[in-house]
């Protein structure tokens, strides 16, 4: 009996030996790199047109929309980050391609397989490799374009909205924006938000150049638009301010007036009216003798919360990316987001430096629709406000329609035909 224990037990070793050398061999590769891959140095599209492009610098900066002393800058700053080490195996993707591939995709838009065919790269290394980069394109230049404002920040972009758009004591143009995704796997409902697409939260808010001092994106689209608000830590750091008083410039009197009034950021009507959050009038309350005052604040509000939808317009129109949703994960769209938020910043400042404001990028109202991934946001909560609140508003309207006026704003506001 215990003979035919024994031999029962060794046949069912030697077919668990066969199974494994089996597994072995079926998971064997064929081939180390495929043909067409292994002629990347001599056919890929790094090799015979970007390195060419080089020397036609404003084709450089069409097809990566970064010019060759740009590139050379961001692969100074993300090289150590993105090199891989040489080893006896096999030769590395060297950075400078690396960064190509990501700028291109993150550029050009569609699908990450059909940039990886023209660069002759497997495209779950691609995948991998422009996941990498955006990381580290944010951690290197989050900290040089896009970091906290300082109070002397607030205070420049308070100084530069006065001057560009003729608003005082506003420090920056508030607004959000879905990016739409295609539906991740086993989320259900989470992502689905009521404009009837799947998305993540992009809010950020602008300077009075199109400069983003202020990002939060990876809110789930389906959260109520008051819950995405009051839980960032933007409305974090206002309430911070409401209490302590060290974050945003003290009152501020406004030019040739005694009335000194709070600094605020502008939003449009989807943002609650707060001290330090200005929001124009509601449509029915532009009635009765005060409608017109009403009107010429709200459209002097406009100017310079358009700040930011120019800023999400010339961040569509330069990366292609928001022209579809995004196949990827949640997390993985807000490093590709991030990512393009302060590569948008970096191509901004050298806008500034040239003394440009709008330059070629200015967004209409058109081209800010034809980005069919950034849709904007709905009602950020509930207009219930104080009544310090309402003054603070109150002396603004009646600021812009007195000593502030401007000579065009009755005729832009709809009020001289």
């Amino acid at each position: 009996m215990d003979g035919d224990n024994d031999a029962i037990e060794a046949r069912l070793q030697r077919i668990r030996i066969l199974r494994l050398i089996k597994l072995r061999q079926r998971r064997r590769r064929r081939m180390w790199v495929r043909p067409v891959l292994a002629a990347r140095d001599e056919l890929g599209e790094f090799s015979h047109l970007v390195s060419q492009l080089r020397s036609d610098p404003a084709a450089h900066q069409q097809y990566l929309r970064l010019t060759p002393a740009e590139f050379d800058y961001l692969l100074g700053l993300v090289r150590d980050d993105i090199a891989k080490e040489v080893t006896n195996m096999r030769r590395p993707i060297p950075p400078d391609e690396r960064l190509a591939l990501t700028l291109r995709y993150l550029a050009a838009g569609g699908a990450m397989k059909t940039i990886a065919e023209s660069y002759r790269i497997a495209p779950r290394t691609a995948t991998g490799i422009i996941y990498e980069v955006c990381e580290a394109i944010y951690q290197r230049l989050a900290p040089l374009c896009l970091r906290s404002p300082t109070l002397n920040d607030w205070h420049a972009s308070a100084d530069d909205f006065l001057e560009l758009w003729q608003l005082p004591n506003c420090i920056g143009a508030l607004d959000g924006k879905h990016v739409a995704l295609q539906k991740p796997a086993g989320t259900g409902s989470i992502y689905f938000n009521y404009k009837g697409f799947c998305s993540v939260v992009l809010m950020a808010v602008a300077d009075a150049r199109y400069r983003f001092t202020y990002i939060s994106v990876g809110s789930q689209g389906s959260e109520s638009d008051g819950g995405i608000f009051a839980n960032s830590d933007l409305a974090a750091l206002l309430r911070r301010h409401q209490e302590v008083g060290d974050v945003l410039p003290p009152p501020k009197a406004l030019p040739n007036t005694d009335e000194e009034l709070p600094h605020f950021l502008v939003g449009d009507e989807a943002f609650p009216l707060q001290r330090h959050l200005m929001r124009p009038y509601a449509r029915a309350s532009l009635v009765g003798s005060e409608a017109d005052q009403r009107r010429i604040f709200n459209y002097r509000l406009s100017r310079a919360r358009r700040c930011v939808e120019n800023a999400f317009g010339i961040l569509a129109q330069q990366w292609r990316i928001y022209r579809g949703s995004l196949g990827c994960t949640p997390e993985k769209a807000a490093l590709l987001v991030k990512a393009t938020c302060a590569l948008h910043n970096l191509l901004r400042q050298r806008d500034v430096d040239a003394d440009s404001v709008s330059r070629s990028y200015a967004a209409v109202p058109a081209e800010r629709d034809a980005a069919p991934t950034l849709r904007g946001i709905g009602r950020m909560g509930a207009n219930n406000h104080s009544r310090e609140t309402a003054r603070v508003r109150q002396a603004l309207t009646a600021y812009v329609n007195g000593v502030g006026s401007v000579p065009w704003q009755r005729a832009a506001a709809g009020l001289d035909q």
